[in-house]
């Protein structure tokens, strides 16, 4: 009788975890729909943003203001850039916002009060190369949102940064 009442509510658990996952998706497929994408092509028909990293100056660096400057000038810029705007989508970008501070702080989830414990300002300089690397070729493949999600979660669960729906 006892096993069946926990089967269940881990039955119940299990449809809950399902539902939010399903409630993700749509949020970020919704976000794709939305989002127009616009690439520039430089003379030599390299995508100018790829170039435009290429050329910035990413040496390991060990001074915390220039990692703070790093992660705003290339990290974030890139990432309102091509995520999709408004508010009808910040649901979609607070996923992927989540996903890239998990990935920097090196497995920092927020808790239940909304802390990380973690400042992703902070994060080491090979952190943000990656970061970078990853950000980079989902924009020069014109990826949807869903897929830079997938993409970051899967690389955090890898890490063993934790699965989000397990949070």
């Amino acid at each position: 009788m006892e096993q069946n009442k926990k089967k269940i509510e881990d039955e119940k658990i299990k449809k809950l975890q399902e539902q939010k996952e399903r409630e993700k998706m749509e949020i970020l497929a919704k976000a794709d729909e939305i989002r127009n994408q616009t690439f520039v092509f430089d003379d030599t028909g390299e995508l100018a943003l790829k170039k435009a990293i290429e050329d910035l100056s990413i040496e390991p660096i060990d001074n915390p203001e220039e990692r703070y400057e790093t992660y705003y000038k290339i990290v974030n810029r890139m990432l309102r850039k091509h995520l999709p705007k408004g508010a009808e989508n910040k649901k979609a970008r607070d996923l992927i916002y989540e996903e890239k501070n998990t990935f920097l702080t090196r497995g920092y989830r927020k808790d239940v009060r909304g802390i990380r414990g973690a400042d992703g300002r902070m994060s080491y300089i090979a952190d943000i190369r990656d970061l970078i690397n990853i950000i980079t070729e989902w924009a020069a493949s014109q990826g949807t949102v869903f897929e830079l999600y997938d993409r970051l979660r899967n690389i955090n669960i890898e890490k063993g940064y934790g699965d989000p729906m397990n949070m």
